[in-house]
């Protein structure tokens, strides 16, 4: 369910990405859709324990190399579908990660369902055509028709009653929202985050309007930067 490789050299920070979606020391995590176990390890060094979950047993194997050659211990591994996550690690989390699989997931709202943590974070791609979303050259990324607006992203977890807290843009070519089963954090409005801006969503929209002022603001900016260059 994902594009691993294009994802990676379009995030070469995967710690501060973990940072903007709030991970902190002493946090139980479970990395669902984990893959070759890239932000499995970035977690496993700050978490207390992660829980490793993926349909595909192959790369568990190649994840659980990756974390034994950095001296990494504090992480299960579990083989499974990410509908069973309650049932595959059944103790109670802070966070469950999910890093570039959402857009492959049948049914989304089902696996909002199944998610039972004090938060769920999910980052995706941007929601423009794959050509336009290039790495070294070469288109990455899932699908055009795959990819989801954040909208769309919120819509599916709140059919679950999941709150949105916040979305942060993940410059290239992603973004990540985060959810809570409590409610909503408070917010004074916009903040600047390492990756960008970020905003508590609203409890009771799905706060559109913030995308399309995000993209009229970037390109005045890019028009008056290039003016003052000229």
């Amino acid at each position: 369910m994902s594009d691993k490789p294009g994802f990676f050299e379009g995030t070469p920070d995967p710690a501060g990405v973990l940072a903007s979606v709030g991970l902190k020391p002493g946090m139980e995590v479970i990395d669902l859709c984990s893959g070759d176990g890239w932000f499995t390890l970035q977690i496993a060094k700050i978490a207390r324990h992660v829980a490793a979950i993926d349909i595909d047993p192959t790369l568990l194997d190649v994840a659980r190399v990756r974390l034994m050659e950095a001296g990494v211990t504090n992480c299960s591994f579990i083989a499974g579908d990410a509908y069973d996550i309650t049932r595959l690690w059944p103790e109670t989390v802070d966070l469950v990660f999910m890093a570039n699989a959402f857009h492959g997931v049948p049914d989304p709202a089902r696996l909002a369902t199944a998610v039972k943590a004090g938060r769920f974070a999910i980052v995706n791609w941007h929601a423009r055509p794959r050509e336009r979303t290039t790495i070294l050259g070469e288109p990455r990324g899932p699908k055009t028709e795959l990819r989801l607006t954040p909208e769309k992203t919120i819509g599916a977890v709140k059919m679950d009653g999941l709150q949105c807290l916040t979305l942060v843009e993940i410059p290239p070519y992603h973004s990540t929202a985060q959810f809570s089963s409590g409610r909503p954090l408070k917010s004074d409005g916009r903040r600047m985050s390492a990756y960008g801006t970020k905003r508590t969503c609203r409890s009771r929209s799905l706060n559109v309007r913030f995308w399309g002022e995000c993209v009229a603001k970037l390109s005045l900016r890019r028009s008056l930067t290039h003016d003052s260059v000229a």
